[in-house]
């Protein structure tokens, strides 16, 4: 039932049981701002070293009975414009990735327990950046497969909803900016390990400004 973790996310659309977003990026315990980032934008900010992030290849998709297509002709070399092309804002960079961030809870609660809240207040300074403060996300809760289906729907929609009222209060990140839900245990980070901790979990996505 992801009691005894967090289980939340942000994906890209309204149909979350349908999502196309990009496989999301599992960060570790303690990440920097660097970090969340490059994990979210597809690159850091002014002042972060290079950072590669190692994200999980697409799921398989089934191969089709129709002959395959033509081999695309040869690319034909464009002539670059004149002058030094101005960078995309990171906020636009990206758009529809997403990492896993492991958020603890109290147990059969949406009460954030107090060493996860660095890295939500890290969160908070990202999105609150000057380069990524118009760009909008979603929360989504995850939990394990332990438990009923409905109850774990409503514990990941509770956290999800506390995880952007911490967003919201403590870092100024307005309301209008995060969308939420709860996916329960619908979308396994482990799909072959319904029940593993690894399942209960924070996903954000970068939506675009």
């Amino acid at each position: 039932m992801g009691l005894l973790g967090g289980g939340l996310a942000l994906l890209a659309g309204p149909a979350l049981a349908q999502s196309s977003a990009a496989p999301a990026v599992p960060l570790g315990p303690n990440p920097s701002e660097c970090e969340i980032q490059a994990a979210l934008f597809g690159a850091a900010g002014p002042g972060c070293p290079p950072i590669v992030m190692k994200r999980p290849p697409p799921p398989p998709v089934a191969a089709a009975s129709s002959p395959a297509p033509a081999p695309a002709p040869a690319p034909v070399a464009v002539p670059a414009l004149p002058g030094p092309p101005q960078d995309p804002p990171v906020a636009a960079l990206k758009a529809g990735l997403r990492a896993a961030f492991r958020i603890g809870f109290d147990f059969n609660s949406a009460r954030i327990r107090p060493e996860s809240r660095a890295v939500l207040d890290r969160i908070g300074a990202v999105m609150t950046a000057p380069e990524t403060a118009k760009a909008r996300f979603r929360i989504v809760g995850h939990t394990d497969a332990v438990g009923g289906d409905a109850a774990n729907r409503a514990l990941s929609q509770r956290r999800a909803d506390a995880v952007a009222d911490y967003l919201a209060e403590r870092h100024g990140v307005r309301r209008d900016r995060l969308d939420t839900a709860g996916m329960g245990a619908r979308e396994p980070l482990l799909p072959k390990k319904p029940k593993a901790a690894e399942n209960r979990r924070v996903e954000i996505v970068n939506l675009g400004g």
